[in-house]
């Protein structure tokens, strides 16, 4: 694959780049991660994985298809899709009119995007977004493939919609990290999530921290109350969505009620390392998991605006392990 990403570099070079208005279509940083939920209550995890050269990107998950190859102009206005079988194709210009259509094979299914809408507002469970570009796909399967994609300037892709056996299924943006930006920004609570940035090596680490921060930007106290001593979990699931470690693995937590009061202008934060190995113990597998962690906490009865609140956030994993010659 890497080989192929790489013969297409000095093709893209050429593509003609415009003066456009400042706007990002996609997060460039492997700091960065993104987070959808769908209408199944199923989550993606996605983050940046690998870069080739200053513009090709793999993603760890885009537009529900694992390790996609993307392209950014150097003004991260233009996207390309990456496709094994036609190679660097344009799927979204943010310059373009209302009516564009862009030839590109997203899965066998789905094989030219429309610019269907500019500059419209829409309202998701982690905020509200202005200047929301949608794409709508169209493809040759009755009952699979792409049917619309959202993008938002500075943000990138926070929505898409895809076709199933069961009906059509929505992937909305829960909550993510982007270009200093963190997501969601409910009435005044802000929530920010830390994990690992890059891949892990087990032959040299044998434990990752990830931690989320809240923090009370309005100007009343907030109150989280938890029914035990936990106050946070981390969880890792395999590529098979099985659950294989767990941070309270072994620990004991009192089960007496508390609550915690967080000020105005104050930042607390909940995490802590997790140990490379499964729940029975034994080391982890070199691979991608996804790795998620809660707060174990809720807002009291006062603060019912903020309950639908989620007090959790996920990425993606990836263990390896170096290579050692005798």
């Amino acid at each position: 694959m890497k080989k192929s990403i790489l013969s297409l570099i000095g093709a893209t070079c050429f593509v003609p780049l415009q003066t456009l208005s400042a706007a990002s279509l996609e997060m460039v940083s492997p700091a960065d991660y993104k987070t959808y939920q769908n209408s199944h209550n199923d989550t993606v995890s996605m983050s940046v994985i690998e870069s080739v050269g200053a513009n090709w990107k793999q993603y760890s998950n885009y537009l529900g298809k694992a390790e996609q190859w993307i392209w950014l102009s150097n003004d991260n206005t233009q996207l390309y899709w990456y496709s094994p079988e036609n190679g660097s194709q344009l799927l979204l210009n943010s310059g373009d009119r209302v009516g564009t259509q862009y030839e590109v094979d997203i899965d066998g299914c789905t094989d030219r995007a429309t610019v269907a809408a500019k500059n419209r507002s829409i309202n998701l469970t982690s905020g509200s977004y202005d200047e929301v570009t949608r794409l709508d796909f169209s493809g040759y399967c009755f009952d699979a493939g792409l049917k619309s994609a959202w993008f938002v300037s500075q943000l990138g892709l926070i929505k898409w919609t895809e076709d199933s056996l069961l009906g059509e299924v929505e992937f909305e943006l829960a909550h993510a990290k982007v270009n200093g930006m963190s997501i969601p920004n409910h009435q005044g609570i802000e929530l920010s999530a830390q994990f690992p940035a890059e891949t892990i090596m087990l032959n040299e680490q044998g434990s990752v921290e990830a931690a989320v921060t809240l923090i009370n930007h309005s100007d009343a106290p907030m109150t989280l109350d938890f029914t035990s001593g936990q106050t946070f979990e981390i969880y890792l699931y395999n590529e098979k969505d099985t659950l294989v470690s767990l941070w309270s693995t072994g620990k004991m937590f009192t089960q007496a009620l508390h609550s915690l009061e967080i000020q105005p202008g104050e930042v607390q934060r909940f995490g802590g390392e997790l140990e490379l190995v499964d729940l029975d113990g034994e080391p982890l597998d070199i691979g991608s998991y996804r790795m998620k962690i809660e707060v174990k906490g809720s807002f009291s009865p006062e603060t019912t605006s903020h309950n639908l609140i989620p007090l959790s956030a996920e990425s993606v994993l990836h263990l390896d392990s170096i290579m050692t010659h005798q």
